[in-house]
């Protein structure tokens, strides 16, 4: 049974040394460091009650109003950072799953999570920001490469979603492509370029998503959101 194991949400707040130019530890801000909610939390059209977003830009909005990470990652993450385990919300996301996997979340497909309806509407783009929370150069390249991103929600119907949430499956869009499988052929568009392209059919997915999409395919994609140097 798919269902929530914790929820989360963080304020944004600046961080490090105004005066310092080195990467890990110049000045920065940022909402990515979140805390449990021992409360059931209401979701707006816009995302969880009491959740920032420092960089509107890049984050948040009706399109990326909740990011989700799979608790089945965690164990994977915390050997690549070093650490024995990682706490709730270590991804910065606001939902931590389990029995939901990039490999088994289809794009568009629509989730029911306590009261709320929630739509898959892209995967995370992991930016340098992730990097910074762990201190640790090289994290967010390998999110990237690996697939294993987490994935956005768009709100469909507002509500109420606690820990503990069983997520049902309500509608899954054809044709069946995974956030694992859009991760890959997002890294690598010679290869999946059909894939692509079968994507930006896909009515229900973010215009922003589709956009960069349409960009990659073009050879003018813009990766410098990840750039850790």
């Amino acid at each position: 049974m798919a269902k929530v194991l914790s929820v989360q949400v963080g304020r944004a707040q600046t961080y490090g040394d105004a005066g310092s130019k080195d990467f890990l530890e110049k000045e920065w801000r940022s909402a990515s460091f979140k805390e449990v909610s021992e409360t059931p939390l209401y979701v707006s059209f816009s995302g969880l009650s009491g959740d920032e977003v420092a960089d509107k830009i890049h984050h948040g909005g009706v399109d990326k109003a909740i990011f989700v990470n799979s608790y089945e990652n965690y164990a994977h993450w915390a050997s690549f950072l070093g650490l024995k385990y990682l706490p709730f919300g270590a991804l910065a996301e606001n939902l931590t799953m389990t029995g939901l996997h990039e490999s088994n979340v289809i794009l568009g497909e629509i989730h029911q999570i306590g009261t709320a309806l929630l739509q898959v509407s892209q995967p995370r783009k992991p930016c340098w920001k992730i990097s910074r929370r762990w201190n640790h150069k090289a994290f967010t390249n390998e999110i990237f490469t690996s697939g294993l991103t987490g994935w956005y929600y768009k709100v469909l119907q507002e509500g109420i979603i606690g820990t503990g949430d069983e997520i049902r499956v309500i509608r899954q869009e054809t044709p069946r492509i995974s956030i694992l499988e859009a991760n890959e052929a997002f890294y690598e568009p010679e290869k999946y370029q059909r894939m692509l392209e079968t994507i930006l059919e896909i009515p229900s997915l973010a215009s922003s998503y589709k956009e960069s999409i349409v960009k990659r395919l073009s050879h003018e994609s813009d990766l410098g959101y990840m750039k850790t140097e």
